[in-house]
């Protein structure tokens, strides 16, 4: 994050790292799953009875209980984080019909910004959490296997590095045009609305070409990830019910993770374009 960034959450930064705290908590129980259904699992199938979901039962209360602590702090922090910010940029420029129109487009960034850090960052961290999480776990319980997550791993993060450039400069670029969409629409002249449209309608489809195409090739070495850890996990006489299922249910759980990669990418880059404007504008008046 840039320097001007921080303007927007230095005073916030406690909170914040409470705040996500509360959901790297969450989604790492949420992590611990599929390895307590497999040891309910192979408790029920060695006559264990009840006793056997008491782990189960344990993550899953706890998870919810942090979900819901998360949800109660956050949305009070953003709503803060909201108003203020949105206050400042309104309250701090002179009215032009330039300087309304770029406002305008902010404080509508500036609702967007508030929307990521409640949805968007905590299914970052999800992302986060499951893809190591589960790359650990697999480790745990077979080096092959765990070897097959890594070069996953490795293979889809040189992708998204790629797309991840390419995501940058787009978001930029629409950004920048969204900004002066209430001066075009203002000032109508058939020419220049024609123009606008074209220009941020391309750079859209451009995007979703590129996004598509990362997508694409993740979930083809997603595939041959899942079919070569089934031929392994099978293969190996040693594993338990229980055992099999978890690994089975962490390779998913990795391959999801890693699938809903450039849609985070996508997110990721339009939060700090959208975060360094409104931050650069504010820090010129200090």
């Amino acid at each position: 994050m840039s320097a001007a960034t921080r303007v927007l959450f230095h005073p916030y930064r406690f909170r914040l790292a409470f705040t996500y705290t509360l959901s790297v908590t969450e989604f790492v129980l949420g992590l611990l799953y599929p390895f307590t259904i497999g040891l309910a699992i192979n408790g029920f199938l060695d006559g264990r009875g009840i006793i056997s979901i008491a782990p189960l039962t344990a993550v899953w209360l706890l998870q919810a209980a942090f979900s819901a602590l998360y949800q109660i702090t956050a949305s009070r922090l953003f709503a803060k984080i909201y108003r203020t910010i949105a206050g400042k940029l309104i309250l701090g420029e002179q009215n032009t019909p330039d300087t309304t129109s770029e406002i305008a487009a902010r404080v509508i960034m500036v609702e967007k910004i508030c929307d990521a850090l409640a949805d968007e960052v905590p299914l970052l961290i999800s992302g986060i959490v499951g893809i190591f999480g589960s790359a650990v776990m697999l480790f745990l319980y077979d080096l092959r296997v765990g070897a097959v997550a890594a070069a996953l791993i490795v293979i889809i993060a040189l992708l998204q590095w790629w797309f991840s450039i390419r995501a940058v400069d787009l978001n930029e670029r629409i950004n920048t045009l969204r900004e002066s969409h209430v001066k075009v629409i203002s000032q109508p002249a058939p020419a220049r609305i024609r123009d606008y449209f074209r220009a941020i309608t391309r750079l859209n489809i451009r995007f979703k070409d590129v996004e598509t195409g990362a997508w694409s090739i993740a979930d083809v070495f997603s595939l041959g990830a899942v079919v070569l850890v089934l031929f392994l996990v099978t293969r190996n006489s040693t594993f338990d019910v229980g055992s099999i299922y978890a690994m089975v249910a962490y390779v998913m759980t990795l391959t999801d993770s890693l699938e809903n990669a450039p849609d985070l990418v996508d997110e990721g880059a339009h939060f700090y374009d959208v975060s360094l404007r409104i931050a650069t504008q504010l820090r010129e008046r200090t």
